[in-house]
């Protein structure tokens, strides 16, 4: 029906309509101005519909699929990219720079003094309520300016599936949502980053990978 509907209203020729197959009908459904409705109401006819959905899709990245079954029925599936995503971030300051960390790992932050420091195997550690936390400053992990002089400074404790890490940071700028793009190519293979996302500011913050950091 759709492919002879296709036919009547000029979209293919009769040669064009015979070499089809199955897999064109979405192209037709989704054609601006083309409808199988034979009278226009306030939810069908106009030939909107379809179309708006797949160009949205494909804007952002995805695609539309459509699978159909004769006798049982038709799936519309929305595939988008992994990489799309909205989430609550912790937004921290390191020098000049700004970086999103996930607040799903986000256990909490405190401010410490240094001589609250320890140092354990060679490691630096902190004592939090009862707690030995390895500490990681990420001046150091991402090569950043460290500010050594300061008394004190904020950290944030994350906890992972094997272990919590207390990572140092200049300043802490509060909770956003953010939204998740995927890196360009070119930063693809930089360690420690799962992606970049822009402010309301106008400014980019890159999304920290705090598993692949603090291993």
């Amino acid at each position: 029906k759709i492919f002879s509907l296709a036919e009547e209203k000029g979209f293919i020729s009769p040669e064009e309509k015979r070499a089809l197959a199955e897999d064109d009908v979405l192209r037709f459904l989704a054609m601006p101005g083309f409808s199988s409705a034979e009278e226009v109401s306030g939810v069908s006819g106009r030939g909107v519909g379809l179309d708006v959905v797949k160009n949205k899709v494909e804007a952002l990245g995805g695609m539309l699929l459509m699978n159909s079954v004769r006798g049982q029925g038709t799936t519309f599936s929305l595939k988008l990219p992994l990489t799309l995503a909205i989430i609550q971030a912790l937004l921290v300051k390191v020098g000049e720079e700004i970086y999103a960390i996930p607040l799903g790992v986000v256990a909490e932050t405190a401010v410490i003094s240094s001589h609250e420091i320890r140092y354990v195997s060679n490691q630096e550690v902190i004592f939090l309520r009862d707690d030995t936390l390895p500490l990681i400053r990420l001046s150091q992990v991402l090569g950043l300016p460290n500010e050594n002089g300061r008394g004190s400074f904020p950290v944030v404790v994350v906890e992972m599936a094997l272990k919590s890490v207390a990572i140092a940071v200049d300043d802490l700028l509060g909770q956003q949502e953010i939204v998740i793009t995927s890196l360009d190519r070119f930063l693809k293979g930089i360690r420690g980053f799962g992606g970049a996302t822009i402010l309301g500011t106008g400014e980019v913050a890159l999304i920290l990978d705090i598993p692949t950091l603090v291993s």
